[in-house]
């Protein structure tokens, strides 16, 4: 009866600790900042010139700090597009170092878009549409924002990535 007791609990155990490594696997992404950003710009085919930044960027910091205050030592890896002239197109993709921080920026994304959709509804009406379909979301230690048109185009090809 002991040992039997003790079986069940080794598989029990056993179980759990690959639930738990399996659940932190897909914390993590096999794609880097640059291949989820050309990914998903491909599918939103209406968008302009874009600027770019990125880790390899001096300024990289000041830049997504529009975005987000996260500590730059908790960002892994960074791809953000904006525009330079007064539209509202702008797409982040960030790779965070946990899970928490990613939470963070994410809802610092959301924050991002309604800053915008207040300062366009009284400086550019017209980009407003762009705002309303734009979105922010996570998957693990990823979070990526899109604003644009087609942003729903751009959380498909994000959603298919993160699934593979």
């Amino acid at each position: 009866m002991i040992k039997r007791t003790l079986a069940v609990l080794m598989i029990i155990s056993s179980l759990a600790f690959l639930a738990a490594c399996t659940s932190e696997a897909k914390t993590e992404t096999k794609y880097s900042a640059k291949e989820i950003m050309d990914r998903v710009r491909s599918s939103m085919t209406d968008l302009g010139d874009l600027k770019e930044t990125d880790r390899s960027s001096e300024d990289w910091n000041l830049i997504f700090a529009y975005v987000s205050d996260i500590e730059a030592d908790k960002v892994k890896n960074i791809d953000y597009l904006y525009m330079t002239n007064s539209t509202a197109d702008e797409l982040c993709v960030v790779i965070l170092s946990d899970e928490d921080s990613a939470k963070k920026v994410e809802s610092d994304m959301k924050h991002r878009i309604e800053v915008q959709k207040n300062y366009f509804a009284s400086y550019n009406t017209e980009e407003l549409s762009k705002l309303d379909a734009a979105c922010a979301e996570r998957s693990g230690n990823v979070c990526i924002m899109l604003i644009g048109n087609q942003a729903q185009n751009g959380k498909y090809e994000f959603d298919k990535m993160m699934s593979e």
